[in-house]
């Protein structure tokens, strides 16, 4: 080989480095608020953010770093690891990127894929070399004419001659692709009538909203055989309820070790390549609170799919002291300050929605119509919640017990469908179950003893119930209250316990039943629980005087003793309606 012909050589291979050093994974960079998705382990992963957060980036860099095998750099120069295997010879890899409409394909999805200038590069003044043009840096304005375009994402050199498949070439709506590398990356959009089938894939991205949510189960069904990865960047809608239920889950795996699912959130106004005097100009465009929710931070409001309207500042009550309470809602909060715990003359009700997976326990506490002077009227108050994962009714009795100790029980509740069923194996129902292990352990009702009362199995009845305690009452509190630190698991479901969306006709439908009720465990205690007080309430039977000191008890618990003793073989419980102790 000539010199001449190895010096052109060289120059050659020096030109392609540099092209290569423009590419837009060489120059990016994610900035402190992107980067821990760029770190996520997550198979599934939700990225939202407001309008110019830069989701899109983010979630397009990280895309094309998981097709191609190319790691991520982070601001420090370190590379991050590859998560997932990449595509290859040996094993080439099929992947799917899903928009809106083919208009979305071939406007955005295409243009951010293939086409040059996601962002400007521009030559860096001391390392000389390229990097991401930020225009909030007043230098990088002054010396804009140095930068240019980047080069596509996935650009032309590694895409297979040939392979495109168009939709409409024209309008860059394009079917499929394949790369050199062996991948093969397909386009479809979400308004088909029935999702795409069939296909192993290895990774799927969503961009932005889907006309049909129903399809999401389906396309990650595809994921299965490969163990795919999924991901999805989105500016939120609130009708979208497959996307909320992913928020949902996401929520629900915050602080596992290695979760499954994990969600990001990107601000407008954390965007560093953004100037300031812009944020604070797109912000006093924003007419609302709630538009800036939504623009800048990308906030789901979700008032209109809310199972309850549930307010933490009127429905919740604190433990701290007033030194001269005026009303009901500072009455229960200094008593709390005062005794740790309501007090034991109130009367308690307990109620139980059983699983052998997650079992939920609500107590609620009904004060007299005046205490220590200030007018209490009817209050519901849920003093205190459990949360027991895969216990036999003996041990949740254990675990009740030193909760129930030293206060008297009105009655206990249970969910009457999960109360009827009987256990694999075994021929005692589940009610049956629990009357043993009370009953072993010594916890007792007065109206029940150590059996339950069948909760309302009328599902609109308790949700109806339920919002009528949580309406405002004439003194400006609601009927129903929360002990603030004693229910962190029932407020978060309050949030989200959220009502059924249902495509119908090609119109997504709010339906008044919820989405998930098999995720909140909490909400079907409480609602029991309600649904049984709350029509004592009108008939002024929901507190009763309690006899502490009388070894005779109340009442309706003499009566209910009577009872029991006359029924030769008992039942599993005794259900006292009101006045039946009068």
């Amino acid at each position: 080989m000539s010199s001449v012909e190895a010096q052109r050589r060289l120059d050659a291979a020096n030109a392609e480095m540099q092209r290569r050093a423009k590419e837009a994974l060489s120059v990016y960079r994610p900035s402190d608020q992107q980067l821990p998705f760029h770190e996520s382990g997550a198979k599934e992963t939700v990225l939202r953010g407001g309008k110019r957060s830069g989701k899109s980036t983010a979630v397009v860099m990280e895309f094309a770093s998981r097709v191609l095998g190319t790691p991520i750099t982070r601001a420090d120069g370190s590379k991050i690891p590859l998560r997932f295997a990449p595509s290859s010879d040996a094993e080439p890899l099929l992947y799917w990127v899903i928009g809106w409409d083919i208009k979305h394909i071939g406007q955005t999805l295409h243009r951010l894929l293939f086409e040059p200038g996601l962002f400007r590069i521009i030559p860096d003044k001391v390392t000389k070399k390229w990097r991401v043009y930020n225009p909030a840096i007043p230098d990088d304005v002054l010396r804009f004419d140095e930068s240019e375009p980047s080069p596509p994402v996935i650009p032309a050199r590694l895409v297979k001659e040939g392979t495109w498949s168009w939709e409409n070439k024209a309008a860059n709506v394009f079917e499929s692709v394949e790369l050199i590398n062996g991948a093969k990356i397909c386009a479809f959009p979400s308004s088909g009538k029935s999702p795409k089938q069939g296909d192993a894939v290895a990774g799927i991205w969503i961009d932005e909203d889907i006309q049909n949510g129903g399809h999401l189960k389906e396309w990650q069904d595809r994921l299965t055989d490969k163990g795919g990865w999924f991901t999805w960047s989105v500016w939120p809608h609130t009708q979208n309820y497959a996307l909320i239920e992913l928020l949902d889950r996401a929520e629900e795996a915050e602080g596992e070790e290695s979760p499954k699912i994990q969600a990001f959130q990107l601000m407008m106004t954390k965007n560093a390549f953004i100037a300031e005097e812009n944020k604070a100009d797109a912000l006093s465009r924003m007419g609302s609170e709630d538009e800036i929710a939504r623009r800048d931070r990308g906030e789901l409001l979700l008032d209109a799919l809310s199972m309850y309207d549930f307010a933490p500042a009127l429905h919740l009550v604190k433990t701290q002291s007033h030194d001269k309470p005026a009303n009901a809602h500072e009455l229960i909060e200094s008593l709390l300050r005062r005794f740790g715990r309501l007090p034991k003359e109130w009367t308690r009700y307990l109620s139980i929605d059983p699983s052998h997976t997650r079992t939920a326990v609500a107590f609620g506490v009904v004060p007299p119509p005046e205490w220590e002077h200030v007018k209490l009227g009817h209050r519901l108050i849920i003093e205190a919640e459990v949360i027991a994962k895969k216990h036999s009714a003996v041990q949740l009795a254990d675990v009740l017990l030193p909760m129930m100790s030293g206060v008297q029980f009105e009655a206990f509740v249970m969910d009457q469908n999960a109360g009827r069923q009987t256990w694999a194996g075994q021929d005692l129902s589940v009610f049956e179950h629990y009357t043993k292990a009370f009953r072993t352990k010594g916890l007792i009702s007065r109206q029940t003893k150590s059996g339950f009362i069948p909760g309302c199995n009328k599902p609109q009845e308790r949700y109806r119930a339920v919002r009528e305690l949580l309406r405002i009452n004439d003194d400006g509190y609601a009927t129903l209250m929360l002990v603030e630190d004693k229910t962190p698991f029932t407020q978060r479901e309050f949030q989200t316990y959220r009502k059924k969306q249902q495509n119908i006709g090609g119109e997504e439908v709010i339906l008044d039943e919820p989405l998930n009720p098999r995720k909140h465990d909490c909400m079907a205690a409480m609602e029991y629980l309600v649904a049984h007080v709350q029509p004592l309430f009108e008939l002024g039977t929901a507190y009763v005087e309690s006899n502490y000191g009388s070894s005779g008890g109340s009442p309706a618990y003499r009566a209910a003793m009577k009872m029991l003793k006359r029924e030769k073989d008992r039942t599993e419980y005794v259900h006292l309606g009101p006045g039946a102790a009068a």
